[in-house]
């Protein structure tokens, strides 16, 4: 996000008014897309000023400044942010606690409509051509209340909708009874329309997207996911007590919300908020299936293979860490930000396989995680499951006047509008696919010194020098112009730089049956004492640390080296 206050058009990226349109399609709170940082509203409709106003600003005050400008994040164009156009968007309520959702072949369309809504930011019309305040109409649009809606037909693939029309309209919400019209003629919602705990198609509303680009993850599946078929009473041989998609609320079995909305959590490896409030209400596996648990659930299947009687094993594992064993869903792992300067994503098919130990194998039908160590509920630190995502980016790399301290370095990363208006969206003269996957990529010394040169001796669309000491970050190295000529590079961890080129997702869902899980038909799987001495597809599982090396080639390395754990 940019900051508030920002010396040049060239410091700003992502603004509040850029959040508001994209982000808060799923977050659907308010406040940040209500209040400025200051703590005044974008844009009051009934005084009609925006919140600069109210501290004595004119527009010329505030035209760098991060609530109230926006810089197009293709181009670097900068304009003030029209809230005056679009309004604010409040807290939604019904976009979680609205009973019967409006699903469409599994297509959520209330999460659709309001998305699209979002989306269309200041150009959103009605029928007649008239203006409508995208942000302020979100809300309403995402249930239905709408008497003309229609989409914009050039959004790629893969990218969220986008509205060009949009006729509000309560009667399309009394007609399908989703409204009451009251003894008073004023409208009102029906005890019916809304439920307490939210059903899972409105949390997955949100998390299908980046749950299954960053995870894998998949719901309303009951092979993939044992609980999702145990909530929903899949499992038995009763069909008449199964639970349609639609009527599930799976997700706060183990993610119960209290009065102030605090919904619970565990502790998650990437992305942190509020670590305080770490597994506070959350119902871990141990909590629900250890009948010496407070919150033991009878129905839950207590552990009775006897891997779990060796203490050694629940003291380095978790229990997500056996039955999490594979996914089969793709997952990004891999995201190029540097060979154009726009986005170039490769997933989990492009370096893994449905061979832990040959990443190579043509069988792209499941591909395995990596294990991260984190603290447990108990404070216990066990290995979890997780699926890093690797980045490869150009930054600014300061060195605070102390080039022989690193601790107090600082690499900030280019804004890709600045990049792009470097590389014109093509990858510079000179870089060639090594790897022959059909997409370029910048990986030898002599393609890495050609960018560095050019970062160091432009400037962007307003005058700003794109960088003054120019570095990629790839592949957990930091890559810079030698003084002694050419490229040298030096690995980041334990500098105290605080930099990163993968990032930990954690993959804590779709567990499977016991049956599948690692261990459940030899110890093997771990131990190359039961396996011969060969390798074991646990601990010497390959895991991807770099996309490309010199040569073009991914890098691996085994997982008990990335642990540092060895069992024999």
């Amino acid at each position: 996000m940019a900051a508030k206050d920002n010396a040049n058009v060239s410091d700003i990226d992502k603004t509040s008014f850029w959040w508001a349109g994209l982000c808060s399609i799923c977050h659907p709170g308010g406040g940040p897309t209500e209040y400025d940082r200051d703590g005044h509203k974008f844009f009051d409709v009934v005084t009609g000023e925006f919140g600069y106003e109210k501290l004595g600003k004119t527009a010329g005050d505030v035209t760098l400044d991060g609530d109230y400008a926006e810089v197009n994040h293709m181009t670097g164009d900068l304009r003030a942010a029209p809230w005056d156009k679009t309004g604010v968007a409040e807290p939604d309520c019904l976009y979680c606690h609205r009973s019967d959702r409006m699903i469409d072949q599994g297509k959520n369309m209330n999460w659709i409509w309001r998305t699209a809504v979002l989306r269309s930011k200041d150009k959103l019309k009605d029928s007649q051509g008239n203006d409508v305040p995208a942000y302020a109409s979100a809300s309403t649009a995402a249930q239905g209340w709408f008497s003309g809606f229609a989409l914009n037909p050039n959004v790629p693939a893969g990218k969220p909708p986008m509205a060009t029309t949009l006729d509000i309209d309560y009667q399309a919400g009394v007609n399908s009874g989703s409204l009451m019209v009251g003894t008073d003629g004023n409208l009102y919602l029906p005890e019916t329309l809304v439920t307490r705990e939210p059903t899972d198609y409105a949390c997955w509303g949100c998390h299908l997207t980046p749950d299954l680009k960053k995870r894998g993850r998949v719901w309303f599946d009951p092979v993939k996911d044992i609980h999702y078929a145990g909530f929903n009473n899949l499992l038995d041989a009763d069909p008449s007590n199964d639970k349609l998609a639609v009527e599930s609320k799976a997700c706060t079995r183990c993610h119960p919300s209290d009065g102030d909305h605090n919904i619970a959590k565990g502790n998650a490896t990437l992305g942190s908020v509020r670590n305080d409030t770490d597994y506070e209400g959350f119902r871990t596996c141990r909590d629900c299936h250890d009948p010496s648990s407070i919150y033991y659930d009878p129905n839950a299947t207590p552990p009775t293979h006897p891997v779990h009687t060796i203490p050694k094993h629940l003291d380095v594992m978790s229990c997500e860490m056996c039955h999490i064993p594979f996914k089969e869903d793709a997952a990004a792992l891999v995201v190029d930000n540097a060979t154009t300067g726009s986005t170039i994503g490769y997933n989990t098919a492009a370096f893994l396989s449905a061979d832990p130990l040959d990443p190579t194998n043509a069988d792209k039908s499941r591909w395995y995680p990596q294990f991260e160590l984190k603290t447990d509920r108990d404070g216990q630190v066990r290995l979890f499951p997780t699926k890093l995502l690797h980045s490869v980016w150009w930054g600014d790399w300061d060195q605070n006047g102390t080039p022989g301290d690193l601790t107090d370095d600082t690499i900030a990363p280019l804004a890709l509008w600045r990049v792009r208006g470097l590389t014109t969206g093509a990858p510079l003269a000179g870089v060639t696919d090594h790897n022959g996957d059909g997409k370029p990529e910048v990986n030898t010394l002599a393609e890495i010194e050609v960018y560095l040169l050019a970062l160091e001796s432009n400037n962007d669309k307003h005058g700003t020098p794109l960088a003054a000491r120019a570095v990629l970050i790839k592949g957990g190295q930091v890559y810079y112009l030698s003084g002694a000529g050419g490229v040298a590079s030096f690995p980041y961890e334990g500098t105290g730089i605080h930099t990163e080129s993968s990032h930990p997702f954690s993959v804590n869902h779709n567990v499977r049956a016991a049956g599948e899980a690692l261990g459940s038909t030899s110890c093997g799987e771990c131990h190359t004492q039961f396996n011969g001495g060969a390798p074991t597809t646990v601990f010497d599982r390959l895991i991807l640390t770099d996309p490309w090396d010199v040569n073009g080639d991914p890098v691996y390395e085994p997982m008990r080296d990335h642990t540092g754990i060895d069992p024999d």
